[in-house]
């Protein structure tokens, strides 16, 4: 959930660049960039670290791209869903008969990304019987399928990734040290969305161009309030949000009150209208709303018009009423000086 498309980033990647999917201008982004580019010739361990939500798969397989593995296969493993005792035949395979309900034998995920990337997001998910049989394969390049006596050679690279604090988890023994070391030769850590704000208006409108059918026009209070957010779930939520509000708006003008609550009482943003310090009358909060309205979409009166949820002509024909009134004061004689009231 990152994106990269500026001149600035064919510098590092050349013509590749834009299919990375990795979004932003910022120099967080910048920094990693230039990272995932110094891994051009490697093909070591790596352990990507980052909150849930920021790109971290998008990161390993740039990693993988700009790799001389790239023509091989990337295989992405969630280890947060292999479960139990499947754990343990999912990645390394089992031999026909090797247990019940074996009726066959499976390759593994292991042998299935031989001589490419095998990506184990939530590398903390994993057991300490798998992580034994993982660090094997790092350190001899072999695994051993359930049911075989004999080990089999493999040749992959593995890229890791996790949310989780893992020198806390070695510590209290639930992720072991060694492959920690193994897997940390080199380390990654991907920006939260709110270490960098300067990219979520990028990353906003990339995702109205992914998702939205039609034009979608974000105001500008609304880009204040998503730029004030503190995105917890990064840049997967706001994909979320802005997916959200271009499937259920009718106008293409998105305004704060189209946010979901949390971003509207997080902000405390105002929408069009807000802000009079009295109360005034109704026909002139009109006025000052289709002013705005027109101002916000510089002049385009059929946008505006469907903004305002009102017809093009009447639309018209109330600006025709706004300049009748404006001539009409300026027709009101004006006194030149002040009288002389001492006279």
């Amino acid at each position: 959930m990152l994106a990269v498309g500026s001149m600035q980033h064919n510098l590092f990647f050349g013509d590749a660049a834009e299919n990375f999917g990795i979004v932003g201008d910022s120099p967080p982004i910048q920094r990693l960039l230039r990272t995932i580019h110094k891994l051009r010739d490697d093909t070591s361990p790596v352990l990507i670290t980052g909150e849930s939500g920021v790109g971290k798969e998008l990161v390993a397989r740039a990693i993988h791209r700009v790799s001389p593995l790239a023509q091989k296969r990337f295989l992405p493993v969630d280890a947060a869903s292999l479960v139990g005792s499947l754990m343990e035949s999912e990645l390394f395979g089992h031999l026909k008969g090797a247990f019940t309900g074996a009726t066959e034998s499976r390759l593994g995920l292991v042998r299935a990304a031989d001589g490419g990337t095998l990506f184990l997001d939530e590398i903390g998910e994993l057991t300490s019987e798998i992580q034994a049989k993982l660090l094997r394969v790092l350190q001899e390049g072999e695994m051993r399928p359930i049911g075989s006596t004999k080990p089999i050679k493999v040749n992959v690279r593995v890229v890791a990734a996790t949310n989780r604090d893992l020198v806390a988890d070695i510590k209290s023994r639930t992720f072991r040290k060694d492959l920690y070391y193994r897997l940390n030769v080199i380390s990654i850590h991907v920006p939260s969305l709110r270490d960098r704000r300067g990219d979520i208006v990028t990353l906003a409108r990339h995702f109205i161009q992914k998702h939205a059918v039609r034009r979608v026009i974000l105001s500008d209070e609304v880009l204040a309030a998503l730029k004030d957010y503190d995105w917890p779930g990064n840049v997967r939520e706001l994909e979320n949000v802005v997916r959200r509000m271009v499937a259920l708006k009718s106008n293409p003008i998105v305004l704060v009150e189209d946010l979901p609550a949390s971003l509207r009482d997080f902000s405390g943003a105002t929408s069009i209208g807000d802000g009079f310090d009295e109360i005034v009358p109704l026909a002139e909060m009109e006025r000052v709303h289709i002013l705005k309205a027109i101002e916000f979409t510089k002049g385009d009166m059929s946008t505006a018009a469907e903004m305002l949820g009102i017809g093009r002509t009447t639309l018209y024909r109330k600006m025709k009423s706004y300049r009748r009134q404006r001539r009409e004061m300026h027709a009101i004689p004006r006194q030149t000086s002040a009288p002389n009231v001492y006279a």
